[in-house]
């Protein structure tokens, strides 16, 4: 995977966490609190999930190509 996609990846999962906080402090669904932990967890978990599918040495253009 290209850097551009692990950034686009990494900003999916940094949006999520928010709006997932944003929820819980602009709603009664559950406390804001509770949104900050789930936005914590997701982050962490997104961070390392990218980090394991996206982990390694970069490719070169040529070899996206094949």
């Amino acid at each position: 995977m290209d850097k551009s996609r692990r950034k686009a990846l990494g900003g999916l999962i940094f949006a999520l966490g928010l709006i997932v906080m944003l929820i819980g402090a602009m709603t009664d669904l559950y406390e804001t609190k509770i949104g900050v932990i789930i936005m914590l967890t997701i982050w962490f978990l997104g961070g390392a999930l990218v980090a394991l599918i996206f982990g390694g040495e970069e490719e070169t253009p040529g070899q996206s190509e094949s």
